[in-house]
């Protein structure tokens, strides 16, 4: 009789065992034991009793945050630049044009002559060479407010894609006003100069230009003498009046080339401006000079008339010569004019400059047009003075012209006499009325400068911002770690637990 076993084994109710066969205890799990749970009040538990650690590190992080910007700072500190407005104080001032009417070379103020005469007697922290000096020079221009303005428009409608922009860009033509900007950097090295020694670099270098401006375009030559060519006892009576006449000519010719502000300036010994003066000279010409002459000129008086014939019969035949040769040369440029097509002119010359170039041609026939109306001038005056001398000889070899009396003749030696005294006064006020402008600051100030600025932020203001936003990330990042460090306590009180709750669900 079979075993009830094997009966319940063949019914297949209980399984074969065979040797690959294993136990497996299965151990029931809760349906929640994959979610992690934190317990936020054990959290703040464990950061109270790490309370006195971290502020040490909250304080230690706060420093540190402080600490990197200033060092940041040192590391990457910028040098100083301090700034200067020039502005330029000569009359007729237009888009920086020199007073001889050419544009103004500003990269004068960076030449060795400027910039040796700035460091000239000058004693610094440092040694600077001018080359270093140089290169830590920035000079700008400044636009109108015209030119500005058409900039503006142009680069708005560039921005905005329009097609006009670029030729519009092309035909701007840029005005600039009487003023720039002259910028000197503190790149010298470390350390560099301080702030007040680069300041008192620039003024120096300023200074040296606007030195340079008047020596170079200052006209601070005094009128000629030339009364004192005038000799009342070696020269006859009309001799010596055409001399006078002709001098104080030139000398209100010297006074009326002098810029307005000169002419008005008013002497502080005086009180009188060289307007005054010139008119002057006015007074002396209508009221002794033109009635002398004529005088003299009306009844031929002379001391010596066969002198005086002669020598005005020589002065008729040089003027006559000069202007015969006048005429020719005229005659001349006048034909090759006359032969100028399509800019091409043929000049008499060597074979090797038979060739000209169209500009060279165009120089040329330029330069022949300003000859010619120059020889014209000429031309007028030498009418003029043969006109003069012409009438003189004709009044002085009349059939009915006798030698002038002796009262006749004294009269006017007296005239002409005061009227000599009373120019060579003129002159010599003049003289030093321009010796006293010379020497003012109204006279060498031709480019007047501003006070040196510059932004000059100590230490702590320039890296203040960075500071506070430092302090308050180390502040964060260790009340993080604080945090962290609660909450990892946190964690591994969890895996404890965990672990045990395994061991006893095992066993």
């Amino acid at each position: 009789m079979e075993r009830k076993d094997d009966m319940e084994r063949r019914e297949g109710l209980i399984p074969a065992m065979d040797r690959d066969s294993r136990i497996q205890v299965v151990v029931s799990q809760p349906q929640d034991a994959g979610t992690l749970e934190i317990d936020l009040v054990r959290v703040f538990r464990n950061m109270k009793r790490k309370f006195r650690v971290f502020a040490w590190v909250i304080l230690l992080c706060f420093a540190a945050g402080i600490c990197v910007p200033l060092l940041m700072y040192q590391s990457n500190k910028k040098p100083l630049t301090v700034s200067s407005v020039v502005t330029l104080k000569y009359n007729n001032v237009k888009e920086l044009i020199a007073p001889n009417g050419k544009s103004l070379d500003l990269n004068q103020i960076t030449s060795s002559y400027v910039l040796q005469e700035a460091m000239e007697g000058l004693k610094l922290s440092k040694s600077v060479s001018l080359a270093q000096l140089r290169s830590n020079i920035r000079i700008e221009r400044i636009l109108t407010p015209e030119s500005r303005r058409q900039q503006e428009i142009a680069s708005s409608m560039l921005a905005n894609k329009n097609s006009g922009a670029y030729n519009q860009l092309q035909n701007i033509e840029l005005a600039y006003s009487n003023q720039f900007v002259v910028s000197l950097t503190n790149g010298f090295g470390s350390p560099g100069l301080t702030d007040t020694e680069l300041r008192l670099v620039l003024d120096r270098v300023l200074t040296a230009y606007n030195d340079y401006l008047v020596t170079t375009y200052a006209d601070i030559k005094l009128p000629d003498d030339e009364f004192a060519a005038i000799d009342l006892e070696k020269q006859d009576i009309l001799e010596s009046l055409d001399l006078l006449r002709s001098a104080e000519q030139d000398l209100y010719d010297f006074c009326a080339a002098r810029s307005s502000g000169v002419r008005g300036y008013r002497s502080w010994k005086t009180g009188r401006t060289l307007n005054d003066l010139m008119q002057e000279l006015e007074t002396v010409r209508s009221v002794n000079l033109d009635y002398l002459y004529s005088y003299v000129t009306t009844y031929s008086i002379v001391r010596d008339r066969d002198s005086t014939v002669t020598g005005y019969r020589y002065q008729l035949r040089l003027a006559q010569t000069s202007l015969a040769a006048l005429n020719e040369n005229i005659a001349t440029i006048q034909d090759i004019l006359d032969n100028y097509q399509n800019d091409q002119i043929y000049v008499p010359g060597q074979e090797e400059e038979a060739t000209r170039s169209i500009q060279a041609t165009t120089d040329y026939y330029n330069q022949l047009v300003m000859e010619k109306a120059d020889d014209f001038d000429r031309v007028a005056k030498l009418e003029e003075q043969i006109a003069n001398l012409q009438y003189k000889l004709d009044k002085l070899t009349a059939a009915d012209a006798d030698n002038a009396g002796s009262a006749q003749l004294e009269k006017a030696v007296q005239e002409l006499n005061e009227a000599l005294r009373i120019c060579r006064e003129i002159y010599a006020q003049i003289c030093e009325q321009l010796e006293e402008i010379y020497a003012s600051t109204f006279f060498n100030m031709y480019a007047e400068h501003t006070v040196a600025q510059g932004s000059t932020s100590s230490f702590l203001s320039a890296s203040s911002k960075k500071m506070v936003i430092g302090g308050a990330a180390g502040a964060i990042i260790a009340c993080g770690l604080w945090f962290l460090s609660a909450l990892a306590l946190e964690f591994r009180g969890k895996e404890e637990e965990d672990g045990q709750r395994k061991e006893a669900e095992i066993l």
